[in-house]
């Protein structure tokens, strides 16, 4: 029996530097292999959605929130929306204009 995919919406804030974090993110998105995206909706406000395993889901947020270059800028990461999904919507892991 495969492990179920998860799909949730999330929000990063923070006074995040647009470019290199949009990178990271999906740098990090590769190395764990989530699916979803990012997009930036303010100044201190990204939203998005990731899809996948659970840990997978956990290890993202983990990596995000954790990221020493990045650690003092990020205020907090929130997940909601958290739901089974049986099948991905999304190719991979894109950041969107």
């Amino acid at each position: 029996d495969k492990p179920g995919i998860l799909s949730c919406d999330f929000e990063v804030r923070g006074k995040i530097p647009k470019e290199a974090f949009e990178l990271f993110a999906l740098a990090q998105a590769k190395i764990v292999g989530i699916r979803g995206y990012i997009t930036r909706v303010s100044e201190d406000c990204y939203r998005g959605v990731l899809q996948g395993e659970g840990k997978v889901i956990e290890a993202f947020k983990q990596l995000i929130a954790t990221a020493g270059e990045y650690v003092a800028a990020i205020k907090e990461f929130i997940i909601k929306n958290l739901k089974v999904i049986k099948e991905y919507t999304y190719e991979a892991f894109e950041v969107r204009a």
